[in-house]
């Protein structure tokens, strides 16, 4: 990646192959992933995961030493926020047992020639964000990684929203009322960058805005939401001139699905879903998600 977004992903591949090893290896790396490896389970276990952070684990299911399933076992029992895939050269259907008894629902197939395209499609895009006044630069790069270009200029007008959402107000707690006051020559702590991650598949594609500040509040976005579908006596929506707030609304009116997760003093996640077919019609559903 380039400056304005970085990759903060790392994934350890295991792997008795060298060679299909350090392939895959190769790839992340010029993905923009961090990466480490192992030859096997037991090494994976005690040399890399207790001394590295670790976001992802790809692992062969046949290896000597220790097999693909009890590693991921251990690191399920261990790690539990790692998240696991299982590559193998053979027939997934014979693995589906074992699968459903550790809880793999990943499970990659070997190809000659090796299918990365397929590969990156379950690898996380994830983007950190740490400078106020980058925001718009911020979003034009990550909605680059957008199939759909046409949904992207809309998504990217979001995206701005939520991003100022989460920093200035999760993470910063600025007030919406005095926003020509806000100073954008900033750059955050690593404890308190927003981490915006991009998922697709060929039906549809999410994004995740993620901040640690836990300062929104179900009521807020009710509130601010309502304020721009109320109109008063000469049809005018109460909100046209909020400074703050609008950013949920136009998720509303742009995206397919929003949903909001918010835990309280601790983080919010905002998830906005879009689909590639046809728009979509009817009523749209909230989902506001407070623990």
């Amino acid at each position: 990646m380039s400056g304005i977004a970085t990759k903060d992903i790392c994934i350890l591949v295991v792997d008795d192959e060298k060679e299909m090893r350090e392939m895959i290896v190769e790839y992340l790396d010029d993905e923009g992933y961090k990466t480490l490896s192992a030859e096997n389970g037991r090494e994976a276990l005690d040399k890399c995961l207790p001394y590295h952070h670790v976001d992802l684990v790809i692992s062969d299911i046949n290896m000597p030493v220790m097999k693909g399933f009890d590693l991921l076992k251990e690191v399920r029992e261990k790690y539990p926020s790692i998240k696991r895939v299982l590559i193998t050269a053979y027939n997934v259907e014979d693995y589906l047992e074992l699968a459903l008894k550790h809880d793999v629902g990943n499970i990659f197939v070997k190809s000659t020639p090796f299918n990365f395209r397929e590969l990156s499609q379950i690898l996380e895009k994830t983007f950190v964000i740490k400078k106020g006044n980058r925001l718009d630069a911020y979003a034009s790069e990550i909605i680059k990684h957008l199939p759909d270009a046409e949904k992207a200029k809309k998504v990217e007008l979001v995206l701005i929203e939520l991003l100022a959402n989460a920093v200035f107000y999760g993470i910063r707690g600025e007030k919406g009322d005095n926003k020509d006051e806000w100073d954008y020559d900033f750059e955050l702590s690593d404890s308190e960058v927003i981490y915006v991650t991009l998922l697709a598949d060929s039906e549809k594609f999410g994004i995740s805005v993620l901040d640690k500040g836990g300062r929104l509040k179900k009521s807020d976005v009710l509130y601010w939401i309502n304020r721009q579908v109320t109109r008063d006596d000469a049809g005018v929506p109460l909100g046209i001139y909020d400074t703050h707030g609008r950013g949920f609304y136009i998720a509303r009116e742009y995206i397919d699905r929003l949903i909001i997760n918010i835990d309280v003093n601790k983080r919010t996640e905002v998830i906005i879903i879009n689909y590639f077919s046809e728009p979509y019609r009817g009523y749209k559903p909230l989902h506001i998600n407070e623990i």
